[in-house]
């Protein structure tokens, strides 16, 4: 039977594919999202699209306790070969996973001619008082992730959003989704991951020095006041890449209050 190439699953390498011709562009989540998530980020963009569930998400088994952005960027490269993409977005975890790629100048990323990096979370390191709150923010969930607690992680997640997307009846339901998801499946693997970095610093070169070669086009796009994704960390990655374009929109816009402008900015980026 032939396969469905709309529905991800293990013999689609959890790829869902919409739209025909080229150019190719791959989309990845951030951590507890889902291809549900990132497909709004392709209304308007042409070509074949691909939208990437990453282990320990949609169904796809988790990599094991103490995930690390080299298994995100490899399962990324794997998927960059396959679609034999040439644009790439990536959410949060995703954009961290693309930045450890291009910083690397995996072979798997040649390919490509524009990335989209949204919301990155984490570079080469945070600002002390950034890593204490993550890692406090981290603790906690965990803790409340093992007890079952599904309604006070939903809290605790909402306690790091403004006030107005907090209320949003939309924005709590999906939020509920995450915590039932850290809950009942294996996603619960890849906590620590936010207290990691994208990059490896072992390998002897200055990461943001190996940026600076990538002869794309980058967007790095990000909003303010987001605990998790904080601004100065965009701002360092855009000022690296040679012609790189930051954009910076108020608190809330990625995935709840800006959503026109957020496709308008991707539309311009990826023509």
């Amino acid at each position: 039977m032939t396969k469905d190439l709309s529905l991800p699953s293990a013999e689609t390498d959890y790829i869902a594919t919409f739209g025909t011709g080229e150019p190719h562009t791959l989309f990845g989540h951030g951590f507890a999202g889902a291809i549900r998530d990132t497909r709004p980020f392709g209304t308007g963009i042409t070509g074949t699209k691909h939208f990437l569930h990453l282990p320990g998400h949609g169904g796809r088994p988790s990599p094991g306790p103490g995930w690390n952005y080299g298994q995100i960027a490899e399962a990324l490269a794997h998927a960059l070969t396959s679609t034999s993409a040439t644009q790439a977005l990536g959410v949060s975890m995703s954009a961290g996973g693309l930045l450890r790629l291009l910083s690397t100048t995996h072979p798997a990323a040649r390919n490509l001619e524009q990335v989209a990096l949204v919301l990155p979370a984490s570079f080469t390191g945070f600002s002390a008082e950034v890593a204490e709150a993550n890692h406090a923010h981290l603790e906690k969930l965990r803790g409340l992730a093992a007890a079952g607690e599904i309604e006070s992680i939903t809290d605790l997640m909402l306690s790091r959003e403004p006030a107005e997307v907090a209320d949003l009846l939309p924005a709590r339901a999906w939020t509920k989704t995450k915590a039932e998801n850290l809950v009942n499946t294996d996603m619960s693997d890849g906590l620590g991951l936010a207290l990691e970095v994208a990059v490896d610093e072992s390998a002897g070169e200055d990461p943001l020095g190996a940026l600076a070669r990538f002869p794309g086009e980058v967007l790095v796009l990000t909003h303010e006041d987001d605990p998790a994704h904080p601004v100065e960390v965009a701002e360092a990655i855009a000022a690296a890449i040679p012609e790189a374009r930051l954009e910076v929109l108020p608190a809330g816009s990625i995935l709840w209050r800006g959503r026109h402008e957020v496709r308008r900015i991707l539309g311009e980026f990826f023509g």
